[in-house]
């Protein structure tokens, strides 16, 4: 009946065309948006990244220990801990922070400790070798705050015997 209608007129062979074309817009926008989700979900299935938690700002704490207000961005990064208690660099800041300026082995210790039973070996590797750089002053966090003499080795003065002392002399 309809197809009938269609061999007499060329307006009636337009409307239809323009109502099919309608009809495949209005299903085509859901159905690809069903589809690309499908197809995002079982692409992300594959990564090894998580996006549940974004990472910290780290940025803040960093500022506050670089003016001095080391006891603000040690409180800060705490904060951070404990939303994030398996992030590494948190842990790395709070190091630098205990064992640098603020100088307080116990309160660092603590914060290795609670590293060792959240972190994983690699991370737990790290957070034991920067304190050990710390302590033994291999490694100076936040130096410029002055929290601890550097200490330079002297080289013990070496005497040249008097029958050596004329061949090292720059010739004339």
């Amino acid at each position: 009946m309809v197809f009938a209608g269609i061999n007499q007129s060329p307006l009636a062979i337009f409307l239809l065309v323009s109502v099919g074309l309608l009809v495949a817009i209005l299903l085509a926008i859901p159905t690809t948006g069903w589809v690309s989700q499908k197809m995002a979900n079982v692409l992300s299935f594959f990564s090894l990244e998580k996006f549940r938690k974004p990472p910290p700002l780290l940025s803040k704490g960093d500022a506050l220990a670089m003016q001095g207000r080391v006891g603000d961005a040690f409180h800060i990064f705490r904060q951070f801990l404990k939303d994030h208690p398996r992030d590494l660099e948190i842990y790395s800041r709070l190091i630098d922070l205990a064992f640098g300026p603020m100088q307080d082995a116990e309160l660092g210790d603590a914060i290795i400790a609670f590293g060792v039973k959240r972190l994983d070996r690699r991370g737990r590797r790290v957070i034991k070798r920067r304190r050990n750089a710390i302590v033994l002053g291999e490694l100076y966090p936040l130096k410029h705050l002055g929290w601890r003499q550097e200490t330079e080795y002297v080289h013990p003065k070496v005497e040249i015997p008097e029958e050596l002392k004329g061949q090292f002399a720059p010739k004339p």
